[in-house]
């Protein structure tokens, strides 16, 4: 069940809230203010490793394929 994330325009708080379907998101009320001014607001998916470090991100590959960034081009890949 996703949980998304909202702001509310009558007093400026942004909170999150576990919404299962439309109807429950219609009803929702700002946890501040009891406000029903909402917006959600669109959110970025992060991810963490296992053992709770900051994962290093790889660079994208670049170069003549589009898959392996080989430099001599297309590779057995695909």
């Amino acid at each position: 069940m996703p949980i998304h994330e909202f702001h509310c325009d009558a007093c400026d708080k942004a909170f999150e809230e576990l919404v299962r379907n439309s109807k429950d998101e219609s009803a929702l009320r700002c946890p501040a203010c009891g406000g029903n001014q909402i917006t959600r607001q669109f959110s970025v998916f992060a991810a963490r490793s296992s053992e709770g470090r900051s994962a290093k991100s790889s660079p994208l590959p670049t170069g003549g394929c589009g898959r392996c960034g080989d430099m001599a081009g297309p590779c057995s890949m695909g």
